[in-house]
């Protein structure tokens, strides 16, 4: 299948199903436009959003703010993942059709970097789904509480911090293994 990384004397296979790199193309953009939306938010909320929001001192404003943002963040958040896996498959199929080895191999520099990028594929999703349905509903039930215990807070906020941070982290990680995958100069070589 296409791929917009590799030279032009590759970029279209023989072996292309839709004989058009066009085509080819639409599955490889969804896939990264769904990156985009997954990793792009967690930069603003991590940097921006929520450094914002602690400023904020009517508590009450700050929880209802805080519920919105990572309610409507959390729904595009894993809209995108289900897009991000389900391209994935149909790019790996798309790949499959044109490597010139097996994919469930170990030849290759292929898939090797394809193990890494699943691992951080698995730690960033783990960790979101962590923060997701444990360490954001904790956080935002203990901010809404009037008489929360302030070092409670702030331990549940390092916690936050670190969960998002690594997760934002592993998900640049999957990011650049997957540039990797993309450029077959690099991945289509012998171990």
């Amino acid at each position: 299948a296409w791929c917009p990384l590799a030279p032009s004397a590759t970029r279209r296979s023989p072996s292309s199903t839709s004989g058009s790199p066009m085509t080819d193309a639409i599955s490889v953009w969804i896939h990264i436009l769904a990156v985009t939306v997954w990793i792009g938010p967690k930069f603003f909320l991590f940097i921006a959003a929520i450094p914002a929001l602690r400023t904020l001192e009517d508590v009450e404003v700050r929880t209802r703010v805080m519920r919105i943002i990572v309610t409507r963040f959390g729904w595009m958040a894993w809209i995108a993942l289900a897009v991000i896996i389900l391209s994935g498959i149909g790019n790996l199929f798309m790949v499959g059709s044109d490597a010139p080895f097996s994919l469930w191999g170990d030849d290759y520099r292929w898939n090797r970097v394809f193990a890494e990028k699943m691992v951080f594929v698995a730690v960033a999703a783990g960790l979101t789904a962590l923060h997701t349905f444990y360490v954001g509903p904790q956080q935002l039930r203990l901010v809404a509480q009037a008489r929360a215990n302030p070092d409670d807070v702030r331990y549940l906020r390092r916690v936050s911090m670190a969960v998002s941070g690594v997760a934002l982290l592993a998900g640049i990680g999957a990011l650049y293994m997957g540039v990797l995958l993309a450029h077959h100069e690099y991945s289509f070589q012998p171990r």
